[in-house]
């Protein structure tokens, strides 16, 4: 008896009615959708320069430890200005250092080369060395 109200309770649940929901909502979605496409492609951006960071990643082994590397990112896509900001040591800052300065990123949206308003777009990478 226990196992059938349970059963019918489920149906019922399930019975309610669909809710549409913006691909938008739950993500800083503004309601204004010219707004919102230039904030998705600036975050495609960004995910696009991590990705290119990770596929570039060297697997030389130099120990255990991690780097951050802060970095500046230009109207060009040229890294402007990078800086290790927390090493393990000198050989894995360097290896970074390395893999982010020479990295080919495509420019900027042209929305956010607008609103950067000729500065260049900050990012910090962390690298992970087990």
């Amino acid at each position: 008896m226990k196992a059938a109200t349970i059963f019918v309770a489920s149906l019922l649940a399930l019975s309610q009615p669909a809710v549409a929901q913006s691909i938008f909502d739950g993500l800083g979605g503004t309601g204004d959708p010219a707004r919102d496409a230039a904030q998705a492609e600036y975050e495609q951006w960004k995910r696009s320069i991590a990705r290119q960071a990770k596929e570039h990643t060297s697997r030389l082994w130099l120990g255990h430890g991690s780097v951050t590397v802060h970095f500046c990112v230009d109207a060009a896509g040229r890294v402007a200005d990078a800086n290790v900001v927390k090493a393990s040591n000198n050989e894995q800052a360097l290896l970074a250092l390395s893999t982010i300065s020479s990295l080919k990123l495509p420019p900027p949206p042209a929305s956010a080369r607008k609103a950067a308003g000729g500065k260049c777009h900050l990012f910090s990478q962390s690298f992970y060395y087990p």
